[in-house]
């Protein structure tokens, strides 16, 4: 049975949601991390309150998801099936790893990639960026410039945000690692191991 890592994303205004994934290993760029559906997501209120549901989709039973959380760099991808086939990746600050939790600070803006994207031009107002019969979709870029005002963020991070975002597009526009082919079939994989829901480790340690 791959090991269990508590993953926890903290918002900018002090919610943070976490969640049980298997890690499935390393890589030279970074870590690769699964959970099946029937996983547990528990969000925190920065006033206290606390509320469960499923994680991938709040509806049971969940979804599987796949994650990569990179050795350098701000951002997570995640690669589902459902609500659509899609990756989705958050821009953050960089993942900290202290034993089996792991953490990571949500800047807001937001990247995503539909393969096979057939939404008929001009029905999708949101921006994309295309090359190479690919596009990757711009998401909560105004939320990254509220933070700026809030005081949540100084505007170099917003810079280096938007240019780890760049960079990231890049690399899925392109096709590179770790937006290839093998992602998918490493997801694939993973679902037909049928690992049951991850439990919590004996002993967690706080990032």
């Amino acid at each position: 049975m791959p090991r269990v890592v508590k993953l926890v994303k903290r918002k900018l205004n002090g919610n943070d949601g976490s969640w049980l994934t298997y890690h499935l290993g390393d890589d030279e760029g970074g870590s690769w991390l699964f959970h099946p559906e029937g996983t547990s997501y528990t969000g925190r209120w920065a006033d206290g309150r606390e509320a469960t549901c499923f994680s991938g989709v709040p509806e049971e039973p969940g979804c599987p998801v796949l994650y990569f959380a990179p050795h350098q760099g701000g951002w997570v991808a995640a690669w589902r099936h459902t609500p659509r086939t899609a990756i989705t990746i958050d821009l953050s600050r960089p993942v900290t790893r202290s034993g089996d939790v792991w953490g990571f600070v949500d800047l807001e803006l937001d990247r995503w990639h539909v393969p096979d994207d057939d939404t008929p031009p001009g029905t999708d107002p949101r921006p994309r960026l295309s090359r190479h019969g690919r596009s990757v979709g711009v998401a909560d870029d105004d939320e990254l410039d509220d933070a700026v005002s809030c005081g949540w963020i100084t505007p170099a991070e917003a810079d280096r945000t938007r240019d780890e975002a760049r960079y990231v597009a890049d690399l899925i526009l392109d096709a590179a690692h770790p937006f290839t082919q093998a992602a998918w079939e490493r997801f694939e994989e993973a679902i037909t191991r049928r690992l049951p829901a991850p439990q919590q480790p004996q002993v967690t340690l706080e990032p």
